[in-house]
């Protein structure tokens, strides 16, 4: 529902002027009206002053039955008041925040968390992951099919160096026992001694020669590998509430590498470089896009290519999204402008999603690497320290345990959503926690407080009760109304700059209006028609928070 919509109704007939609908705005000061027609654009065809065309347009109007109560005039604008107890009582009445999602028929693949598993899972994955889920929930709250996919990193000379590791100083038994430390400690180890002797680094190199070869004695210890640390990963990502539809990493592209090298050899596209293959991009302002290097070896970007192709031959994808950080922009580029070259069906479909840095004040927390903290750390600490935050509190609906959960995930998930996708991010996390400002657990307690007193008026039996909406002309009130008539616009803005922060910031403004609201308006009083209004509203704002909240990853609370 558009309020706007209630400004076009009664301009309608004047078009004579033109499309006036689209110079309606907002007003900045609600005491000067609900929106406003500024007129100065329009002096110059008419050859009158903007006062004397406001003047005009406002005498043609016609106000009776419509929700618009009177305009006003002043300095070349025309001021439009609406009718706040035909508006609450609409908007009450006709809001539907529950209607069924129906499908569009269109497939979108997101492609985001991109774990290497010869790594800790780190800070960074905490924005891409809920910046990813948040996408898809958005996408699918639009009627996508949506395909959520990560790209693991399971290949390439680290997992030589991991089991060169294994070879020198570790086991099997150890992997089984310690997991995912384990194989740090020994990648870790190894890098360290490969600095001091060079000829580790061609061990490591010839084992993962092995692994490709599938070698009897190497390749099922790699396999092992890959098992323990996917696990790691499918546990943090678990408790971060995120499950993917598709595993399929690196390693699963590997044999199509000759023919994806194939395939943009039949299309023209290939040339020579100091002996390795690529794409030439000068005239698009890019450098070459490298498929092969000179000793025959494959690159991302050879990877991605048949990543690409093998998606939509699975799919059939309208729409294939990359979550990564803005470093990697030009890969991207290139990668798409070789895609388009070569003429495939979907390449107009594929957007890189580039998202700025995401990072904690030094020294934080300890962390297993010495520096900036790793996701497992990271997720410790925000449990514990949740648990901390809400340990005096009371609970009866929730456990304690399980609204600390929730505070915790909520927290994470806010702050990696918290700001401009594009912009860099410093997570304070004696911030986060907060019940007052803007935080998380602000944004939670906001829902609780309307529980409450939802279930306080449940006790009063307003269901034969007539509501008296006029209650709610006040300016809080009316704020709420407006925006929960605005939350699907700005669901569908969030969803098409793809860009989950438009959608976090209205929340937080809904989640202040409604504690403004409590300051200035009792709910539960004696007027049991008022009381109808206010609860009705109360009702619809929670039905906004709540699919808000899902939106951004979220956790709604019963109580706090």
């Amino acid at each position: 529902m558009n309020l706007k919509n209630e400004i076009s109704i009664v301009l309608n007939e004047l078009s004579e002027y033109g499309n006036l609908e689209a110079l309606i705005t907002e007003s900045i000061d609600s005491s000067k009206g609900d929106f406003c027609l500024p007129c100065f654009s329009l002096a110059k065809e008419l050859k009158k002053s903007p006062l004397a065309i406001a003047e005009e347009i406002a005498s043609k109007l016609k106000l009776e039955d419509t929700n618009v109560e009177k305009v006003e005039t002043v300095a070349g604008y025309v001021n439009f008041f609406l009718n706040k107890t035909k508006i609450a009582k609409k908007v009450l009445n006709e809001l539907d925040l529950n209607v069924k999602v129906q499908p569009n028929g269109k497939v979108v693949c997101i492609d985001y968390c991109s774990v290497n598993l010869a790594k800790y899972m780190h800070i960074g994955h905490l924005k891409n992951c809920f910046l990813g889920e948040s996408l898809a929930r958005l996408f699918e709250n639009a009627g996508y099919k949506v395909v959520r996919i990560n790209y693991i990193g399971d290949y390439g000379t680290p997992y030589g160096k991991i089991l060169a590791g294994i070879e020198l100083w570790g086991s099997e038994e150890d992997i089984e026992a310690r997991g995912i430390d384990a194989l740090q400690e020994y990648y870790v180890k190894f890098c360290a001694a490969e600095a001091e002797d060079e000829s580790l680094a061609q061990h490591a190199r010839d084992l993962f020669k092995l692994i490709e070869e599938k070698d009897e004695k190497v390749y099922p210890i790699y396999l092992k590998v890959i098992e323990v640390a996917r696990k790691e990963a499918e546990r943090l990502l678990d408790i971060l509430g995120i499950k993917f539809d598709s595993w399929k990493g690196e390693a699963s592209y590997a044999p199509k590498l000759e023919e994806t090298v194939e395939f943009l050899q039949n299309k023209n596209l290939l040339s020579t470089s100091q002996g390795a293959l690529v794409v030439d991009l000068q005239e698009y302002d890019m450098p070459p896009c490298l498929i092969r290097r000179s000793d025959g070896a494959s690159l991302y970007a050879t990877r991605d290519l048949a990543a690409a192709i093998d998606r939509y031959n699975d799919y059939k994808f309208d729409i294939s999204l990359y979550l990564t950080a803005v470093e990697q922009k030009l890969h991207f580029a290139q990668f798409f402008k070789v895609l388009e070259l070569a003429g495939v069906p979907f390449s107009a479909g594929l957007e890189h999603i580039a998202y700025g840095r995401f990072s904690l004040p030094t020294g934080k927390i300890s962390s297993r690497l010495g520096k900036q903290a790793v996701l497992v750390d990271l997720i410790d600490y925000v449990l514990n320290k949740a648990t901390d935050v809400i340990k005096d509190r009371e609970f009866t609906i929730e456990k304690p345990e399980d609204v600390a959960r929730k505070v915790a995930k909520s927290v994470l998930a806010f702050n990696a959503l918290n700001v401009e996708r594009h912009k860099d991010c410093v997570f304070d996390l004696d911030r986060a926690f907060s019940f007052e400002g803007e935080t998380a657990p602000y944004m939670q307690y906001s829902y609780t407080r309307i529980m409450s007193v939802l279930r306080k008026a449940n006790e009063l039996n307003l269901g034969a009760v007539e509501a008296d909406y006029s209650c709610l002309n006040i300016e809080q009130a009316f704020s709420l109304i407006k925006m929960c008539s605005e939350l699907d616009s700005v669901i569908s803005s969030a969803l098409e700059k793809r860009d989950p922060s438009l959608l976090l910031k209205f929340t937080m403004e809904m989640s202040k209006t409604l504690n403004k609201f409590y300051t200035v308006c009792k709910v539960l009083d004696d007027n049991l028609a008022e009381v109808k209004a206010k609860v009705e509203m109360l009702t619809k704002v929670k039905d906004c928070l709540q699919k808000a909240f899902h939106l951004l990853c979220i956790e709604a609370i019963v109580e706090m």
